[in-house]
């Protein structure tokens, strides 16, 4: 192992207690497979060819989809040649399927091992500072940018983190790299050009229903939502009630929901919590959603909304929901009233049952264990929402 190989890699371990770094034993026993398979003789041109074919098969099963079929592809790859690109597909498989705590742990070894790749490392500090760990993410880009300072990825990857709110385009979602999920099945299509993104939006109703900003999709004719693995359904608005700033999306077919309840009181201001949405954006590309820690503040308005940290929502767009350190649904950010300071506040879980009952299942959880933020946003990659309308 070379010198610089030897210290990136001490440098993760010595970061790994500020970070979910831990690999679970099914990506250890994968990667040592991997590796075993590295240290054999090197392979032929036959066998390099085959591997060229179960990438490109690989990514796209992934464009369609279907995460399951990549990630056996990009393993078969691996088998053949231990090299970044496959592994760059491993990583954004787990992401597709969900497994986010796999793709950082799988992430964190394609970074330290294939150093002279930049692009390992620029996937990795994106997938990060998505979960909120902004302060490795950033050590690891700088070490990236050290190594490579005319890189154009690394380089357009730390001009958006800077940002606070980063959003994928141009090159980076180009493969291996891809920072970003696909749009699937070939929904992408079906969207007009007009159709731009306008809000976050939460998932309900075992997947069902969604809640959003009622003045966000005020007047519009057609309406989509796409979750954080990519999947994109039409959606109906249905008729709003009551003044709580928040209206309900009927899903064209449902959702994969994760299990997740409801906190059964308001939280209390100073407690701890997630938000997660989307970088805001007039596109209507798909993208991982954005997590933030913070702390609920004060009651404001006459409804007894909660203050959010301004740091929870900036650059974000609005509706995406809101988690306690159980991982419970909080609530969901909406812009401060008029007048504010232009922050955000949390439209608490009881008001928004209150609000909903006998239309939408907002049950009630008395779970009281605390979740890592990474926990909390594999979760959060089904349950937030963009919600994309054309007129």
């Amino acid at each position: 192992m070379s010198d610089r190989r030897r210290h990136f890699l001490s440098g993760l371990l010595a970061l790994a207690a500020a970070g979910p770094l831990a690999a679970s034993p099914a990506t250890e026993e994968k990667l040592k497979a991997i590796m075993q398979a590295a240290a054999t003789r090197p392979p032929d041109a036959e066998r390099l060819r085959e591997r060229e074919t179960l990438l490109r098969e690989a990514e796209t099963a992934l464009a369609a989809g279907d995460a399951q079929t990549a990630e056996q592809g990009f393993d078969r790859a691996a088998m053949i040649l231990h090299s970044a690109d496959t592994e760059m597909g491993l990583v954004r498989s787990y992401m597709q399927s969900g497994q986010y705590r796999r793709a950082l742990a799988f992430g964190a070894h394609t970074a330290g091992a294939h150093l002279d790749v930049v692009g390992g490392a620029a996937l990795y500090a994106w997938l990060l500072h998505a979960g909120g760990q902004d302060a490795i993410a950033r050590k690891l880009l700088a070490d990236a940018q050290a190594r490579a300072p005319s890189q154009p990825l690394v380089a357009g990857v730390a001009r958006e983190l800077a940002s606070g709110a980063p959003h994928a385009s141009g090159d980076m979602l180009l493969a291996p790299a891809r920072l970003a999920p696909y749009s699937h099945p070939n929904n992408l299509a079906a969207l007009p050009r007009a159709a731009r993104m306008v809000a976050a939006g939460t998932l309900v109703d075992e997947g069902r229903m969604a809640l959003v900003p009622a003045r966000a999709v005020a007047g519009s004719r057609r309406l989509w939502v796409r979750n954080g693995l990519g999947q994109l359904v039409p959606a109906s608005a249905m008729p709003v009630r009551g003044e709580s700033g928040v209206a309900l999306l009927r899903l064209g077919s449902p959702l994969p929901a994760p299990s997740m309840g409801t906190v059964p009181a308001d939280v209390f201001p100073g407690a701890v919590a997630f938000a997660v949405a989307y970088a805001q954006t007039n596109d209507a590309g798909a993208a991982w959603p954005l997590l933030r820690t913070g702390f609920v503040g004060a009651a404001t308005g006459a409804q007894g909304d909660r203050e959010l940290d301004l740091s929870m929502h900036r650059g974000l767009a609005p509706g995406g929901p809101v988690f306690d350190q159980a991982g419970r649904l909080a609530g969901i950010a909406l812009p401060e009233y008029a007048g504010g300071a232009g922050g955000a506040r949390l439209v608490a879980a009881p008001r928004l049952r209150a609000a909903f009952a006998g239309r939408v299942a907002l049950p009630a959880s008395s779970e009281a264990g605390r979740l890592g933020p990474d926990a909390v946003y594999e979760a959060a990659l089904r349950s937030t929402l963009q919600v994309i309308a054309a007129r």
